[in-house]
């Protein structure tokens, strides 16, 4: 079955040290503000350490909006270290900083930090073993006021990831205001390449529904 990966909420599971992504991100609306139109982002990174037996920490770059492409984006930081695991699960702490040195549109949207828990394991559903990934955490904005009026505000988040079929996983993320639900699919015949989609606030409650297609490519 395929990596759970989790759509709408940070994962303490890091990739392996020495690898990095590229990705493309094409959301509609922008900011899920009805009537601004869709806008890409193009984000890479990179990854050091080893998890298992020291901290890995994720480097990476978000350029938010492609025309004109460059004029604003932000640094990301991500720290991630295994706390227990046994033959079918494992157990992960991870912290992350997004918005660091924001410049242009993007340095109004400030800084963020958040920290979490990760928790993979499989279980039995017939002949088949289905890998889940299960994610806790909090962080100062994480959260969209209920009130309607876009405002982020702190609070915890959770993400429940299954692979469901050998190249496909599934997932659901929220926070106390909002749920969301994705779809991860690798492409067996392009190694590394991958396709995700996925909606933020599926109900609307916080007038903040998104859609989102990422492709992405690892190395």
């Amino acid at each position: 079955m395929a990596f759970p990966s989790i759509f709408g909420a940070a994962s303490a599971v890091a990739p392996a040290g020495g690898t990095g992504y590229v990705a493309l991100t094409y959301a509609n609306p922008r900011n899920g503000i009805s009537g601004t139109g869709g806008d890409g982002d193009v984000a890479a990174g990179y990854t050091f350490g080893n998890p298992v037996d020291g901290i890995s920490v994720s480097v990476g770059v978000v350029v938010t909006g492609l025309e004109p492409f460059g004029d604003s984006g932000s640094l990301n930081l991500g720290v991630s270290r295994l706390i227990g695991s046994s033959d079918r699960s494992a157990t992960f702490v991870g912290a992350s900083a997004l918005g660091l040195g924001g410049w242009g549109d993007a340095e109004a949207d400030g800084e963020s930090y958040a920290g979490y828990v990760s928790h993979l394991r499989s279980i039995g559903l017939g002949s088949a073993e289905v890998p889940l990934q299960l994610t806790l955490g909090y962080g100062n904005r994480t959260t969209l006021a209920d009130d309607r009026s876009g405002r982020v505000e702190e609070g915890v988040f959770f993400g429940v990831g299954a692979g469901i079929a050998e190249n496909l996983s599934l997932s659901v993320s929220g926070t106390a205001t909002q749920l969301n639900a994705g779809a991860t699919l690798a492409i067996p015949q392009l190694e590394g390449l991958s396709l995700s989609a996925g909606m933020f606030d599926i109900l609307d409650n916080t007038d903040r529904q998104q859609a989102t297609v990422t492709v992405a490519f690892g190395f």
